[in-house]
């Protein structure tokens, strides 16, 4: 039962992950589109720029959770690769529960802050008048998804001992092995 949970979380974090890449690229079509419209057609748009700003938040929140399940986030392996087994799998412990604990925190507050636009109608200050939980959504449902990931990865890492999915001793040549 647990194992299909988490086989459903990864597959979310997949199709979000996927989603963001595919709205990083409608974000730079709508871009290219408001510098021809501004600078060839000399008729600015005004939903353009406002509208890319919002895609990105829903990108990059959206995205969190699957950089964490594919480990595709900034890491310094020179160190951790030499380090014992054991020392290796603290770190990545203590690592998935600074996410978590830090996932629960913005997933709470930005909750807060988007039910607090929908209650008072709070909208952005533009022609346009976009109703800001629009965009503070974006926060605590990409948070709660990473939250969930982070409890995924936990229960690989006690289950195989490692999260590594390759070696990285490789990467940095033979010297290390």
């Amino acid at each position: 039962m647990l194992e299909m949970i988490g086989t459903g979380i990864d597959r979310i974090s997949d199709l979000l992950g996927y989603l963001a890449a595919a709205i990083f690229f409608l974000i730079g079509l709508v871009i290219a589109f408001e510098v021809v419209s501004r600078y060839v057609f000399l008729a600015p748009t005004t939903w353009a720029e406002e509208g890319a700003r919002l895609l990105q938040l829903w990108a990059t929140y959206g995205a969190l959770a699957y950089i964490l399940k594919t480990r595709a986030y900034i890491r310094i392996t020179a160190l951790v690769v030499i380090l014992p087994l054991r020392l290796r799998q603290f770190l990545e412990f203590f690592a998935l529960l600074w996410i978590i604990s830090f996932s629960v925190v913005v997933a709470w507050y930005g909750y807060e802050i988007a039910r607090e636009s929908v209650e008072i109608g709070r909208a952005t200050e533009t022609m346009n008048q976009v109703p800001m939980v629009w965009t503070e959504a974006a926060i605590p449902i990409g948070f709660s998804v990473l939250l969930l990931q982070g409890c995924v990865e936990m229960c690989k890492l006690f289950k195989h001992g490692t999260l590594d999915r390759s070696d990285e001793r490789d990467e940095l040549g033979s010297e290390f092995h």
